[in-house]
């Protein structure tokens, strides 16, 4: 009987040390599932509220608010202009602030901000007055920027110095100084009255990201080409004819090119390299200058447009629609209109009928 009971003793202490165990691994789980929830709210909450919301590269962004427009059409405005990326927290922020109105007029938004600092600035932030200048259309990055700087009343001269300076074209957009210049086009504008170099350059960024709404980012995504190159393309398109009906067909030839890894072979191209664009023919000299800009030369798309480039010129890039041609020659009879071929045989005596009735014009 002794040793029946001293054999069931330890039994005893061993089942009830394990059930403690089990019942201090259950109070640490139910705990530390507490502590996860609270972290997990807390989270939620700061990025509802101060994590950054916005979506933009450069340092600021500009946006005009028109009177009236709701709070949803506001969210999905900035969603649509990539200002924010999420509209639902932006929305909720709003109505945690009780918002009902949002002040009309022009708003300087930072990099990074969250949606508690957004609302603080659409609330309380001071509105700065504006005006409208029309920037005309120019082919020249020269005339096109001295042009508005004059129209900005803003310093020329700093307006250079920053694009020439590669560290601020980069964090303005990921530009280099030479593919900053697809930021700027003709067209009505609405600014500050009184901006900064930095301001003018950022609102002209500004105004970059907003032309590239979804369907024009779609067309470029199915032209296997970026927005900048695209710019690009259509600078070339621009520079080569001003025959509107034409444009889809020269942007699908050089296009055509582009993906096949064959060299663009872009008259203006070698024009621009020989700062010649006003020539009214291109000579054997011009096609052998050593620049990366010479698509003779060099093998893809120049590093920066050839031109300022209106919008419509860049829509019809987009348009192009497929066709077999990789070659086009100016028209004989000078109508303006081009010959388009799709091998080099042919070309050659599209251009060799060109260039007889150029030197006979020329007699």
């Amino acid at each position: 009987m002794a040793k029946r009971s001293s054999t069931s003793k330890p039994s005893t202490r061993r089942r009830t040390t394990t059930s403690a165990k089990k019942r201090s691994r259950k109070g640490w789980s139910n705990t530390t599932k507490l502590y996860c929830g609270m972290g997990v709210l807390v989270l939620f909450l700061a990025w509802m509220s101060i994590f950054s919301n916005t979506a933009f590269k450069s340092p600021r962004f500009y946006v005009y608010i028109p009177r009236g427009l709701s709070i949803k059409e506001l969210s999905d405005h900035l969603v649509k202009e990539r200002v924010i990326r999420s509209g639902f927290s932006f929305r909720w922020m709003a109505a945690f602030y009780a918002v009902e109105q949002i002040r009309p007029g022009m708003y300087t938004i930072g990099q990074g901000w969250g949606n508690a600092r957004l609302w603080y600035h659409f609330k309380h932030d001071r509105i700065r007055p504006t005006q409208w200048i029309e920037l005309p259309e120019f082919r020249s990055r020269k005339k096109t920027i001295d042009q508005l700087c004059r129209l900005a009343d803003v310093d020329d001269k700093a307006v250079w110095d920053l694009l020439k300076d590669p560290d601020y074209v980069d964090a303005l957009g990921g530009f280099t100084t030479e593919s900053v210049y697809v930021i700027f086009r003709a067209g009505r504008y609405r600014m500050y009255n009184r901006l900064t170099p930095e301001e003018l350059l950022e609102y002209m960024y500004t105004h970059y990201v907003g032309f590239w709404e979804e369907e024009r980012r779609a067309a470029c995504k199915r032209l296997d080409i970026t927005e900048d190159e695209a710019v690009i393309v259509a600078s070339i398109v621009y520079s080569e004819t001003k025959h509107r009906p034409e444009m889809t067909d020269i942007a699908g030839v050089y296009l055509n090119r582009l993906h096949k890894g064959m060299k663009l072979e872009s008259d203006p191209t070698a024009l621009f390299a020989a700062n010649k664009m006003d020539a009214g023919r291109v000579r054997a000299g011009h096609i052998t200058i050593d620049s990366d800009y010479n698509t003779y030369k060099r093998k893809g798309l120049p590093p920066g447009p050839i031109a300022i480039t209106p919008s419509y010129v860049i829509d019809e890039v987009l348009r192009y629609t497929e066709h077999p041609y990789f070659f086009f020659c100016a028209n004989s009879d000078f109508s303006g209109t081009h010959l388009f071929a799709k091998d080099f045989t042919e070309h050659k005596k599209n251009a060799t009928r060109y260039h007889k009735a150029l030197d006979k014009r020329k007699k």
